[in-house]
Order: C-alpha cells, then structure tokens, then sequence
C-alpha cells in the first residue's frame, strides 16, 4: 500500500511524520508530487515554503539524503510552472479561467500582471518566495515568452528557491530546541497540508463541472 495511506492512519504509535519518513524512496517521490502541484495555479494555496524548510530540517535527523530531496524539489517547481506556461500558451486565460474562476479571477491576475510589467522575467523569481498564486508563469504563457528564455528562468528560479529553502531548513533542524518539537510541527504540517490539497481538488473539480 502506497506509504502516504499508511502514514494518515492516526491509529499507529508513530508520528505520521515518523511513517512518511521511514518510507524509503517514497518521501522523494512525495515531495516531488506535491511540489509539482503546489506550484501549478490551482496548488497556489498549499504552503510550499513551509514544506521546503520542513523537509530540510527533517532530513536532519531521519537519514534523507538532502541531495535528493533538493532533485526532487527542483523537478516538481519546474514541472508545475512548466504546466503554468503551457496552460497559458496553448490554453488562453479565457478557457483557464472557466475552469478555474476563483484563482484566475480578475484581482489576481492583475496582480499577476502588475509584477510581470515590473520586474519581467525576474518575477518568476520573486513569485517563488512572494507566491502571487503562482500566477507570473500563467502570464508568461499567455504572452508567449520565448520557451527557450522561459525554461532558463524556470529552472534557475526552481534550484534557488528550493537550494535556499531546504538549506535553511537543514540548518535550523539541527538546533537542538528546535529539535525537540520537530516531529509535532512536521505532523500538523501534514495534516493541514493535507486538508488544503482536498479542498482546492474538490474545488477545482466543482468549477471544472460548472463550467461545463
């Protein structure tokens, strides 16, 4: 059985942070998932900062290999605004947003343009750290940046975002006061993670039928 299903049955002694570590090669299968997802328009809710300094500091102490959790990481913040650009591209804001009419509603994409106008190319950057719902790579797309330019910024931004944060977060597990409450931070970052990634599904999934 698939080590997530396992890891949210409270029912067991260990942490469900305990569980989902002790999975071997599914830990950076799982941060390469919800990374991809959490970087795409519609995963914009998910707390995705927070996720990178927590496997960071995890990876202190439960024998990950923080090389491939950086990997993986880079892979899934590639992949998701890779999925960005091509909604947007191929797509148009117009079919998007019938499918996706909370996120891709007119405030936020403004914001979204706003940035793009101000700091160009460099926003896919900044929207990373200061996530507008993930909103400057859709823009990108729609305005038909050159793929090729666009899949330089994409990767730069995704290996300093996720080199930054998962060193940070390597760091501070090694504090040994915050060591201590490490394991019931981590599991009620799971649980409301968790809950965020089935409400925007079930969401999304709603306007998706109510657009058609």
């Amino acid at each position: 059985m698939f080590p997530l299903i396992s890891a949210l049955l409270l029912l067991s002694s260990l942490s469900i942070s305990d569980q989902i570590f002790s999975s071997g090669i599914w830990v950076y299968l799982l941060v390469f998932l919800v990374i991809t997802f959490s970087s795409t328009i519609v995963g914009g809710m998910i707390p995705d900062n927070m996720l990178l300094l927590l496997a960071g500091a995890a990876a202190v102490d439960n024998g990950l290999s923080v090389e491939w959790l950086l990997v993986m990481a880079v892979g899934g913040g590639f992949a998701g605004y890779e999925i960005n650009y091509w909604s947007g591209r191929l797509l148009g804001r117009t079919i998007c947003q019938k499918s996706c009419p909370m996120i891709l509603n007119d405030k936020n994409v403004q914001k979204a343009q706003d940035l793009m106008d101000k700091f160009g190319p460099v926003s896919l950057i900044l929207s990373r750290f200061l996530p507008v719902l993930n909103l400057p790579s859709f823009i990108a797309g729609i305005k038909s940046m050159d793929s090729h330019r666009y899949v330089v910024y994409n990767l730069f931004s995704a290996m300093l975002w996720c080199g930054i944060l998962l060193a940070m977060g390597y760091y501070i597990g090694k504090i040994s006061l915050i060591g201590v409450y490490l394991d019931y931070i981590t599991d009620f970052f799971i649980i409301i993670t968790a809950v965020i990634i089935i409400i925007v599904g079930v969401m999304f999934v709603r306007d998706y039928i109510n657009s058609r």
